[in-house]
């Protein structure tokens, strides 16, 4: 197994790592995120990071780079964090190179333990569409409970697809087994 950390991204650190992990596994990767295609140089993918590091700052979010063995993997990241309402929705991409090695859920395990302790949240959620099982097994190995099906939610690839809203409490979180 994998030592996998996460930690803030360094825009001017991790950009060229980060641009050349996306290109090379840019097509699966773009098959469920539309965001993925739009760095097209290290440049755009520094100013993309600079974008996350802000977010952070300000408190809006919490962008993660995730690392294996030292090797950055991919993203994970917590999107439009709302203190009022203790909530925010969850994100994330992981390089093929990294997958089915149990990365993803280590990384995930903690930036939930973040979300729930650090920033005492109650909610987060997710939404994934249904074909991209990798995706949905992730959200349900961690606990996520499935609460609906938004259809036409997504444009990806030419066509609308559903999502699948899961979402996790921070009691389910802290009572998992």
């Amino acid at each position: 197994m994998s030592v996998v950390e996460i930690r803030p991204p360094d825009p001017a650190g991790d950009a060229e790592r980060m641009y050349a992990l996306i290109e090379r596994y840019r097509a699966t990767l773009s098959q469920w995120m539309a965001g993925i295609v739009r760095p097209q140089s290290t440049a755009d993918t520094e100013a993309f990071l600079r974008l996350q590091a802000e977010g952070n700052d300000e408190g809006r979010c919490a962008h993660r780079v995730i690392l294996a063995d030292g090797e950055i993997a991919g993203i994970c990241s917590l999107h439009g964090i709302s203190a009022a309402h203790r909530y925010a929705r969850l994100g994330y991409w992981l390089a093929d190179s990294h997958v089915g090695r149990g990365v993803m859920s280590q990384a995930l395990t903690l930036l939930l333990n973040y979300a729930f302790e650090d920033l005492a949240l109650h909610r987060v959620e997710l939404g994934c569409a249904p074909e991209n099982l990798r995706s949905c097994r992730v959200a349900e190995r961690l606990g996520f409970k499935q609460e609906g099906e938004l259809r036409d939610a997504q444009f990806l690839r030419g066509r609308f697809w559903n999502m699948r809203c899961y979402g996790l409490l921070a009691d389910e979180w802290k009572n998992r087994t």
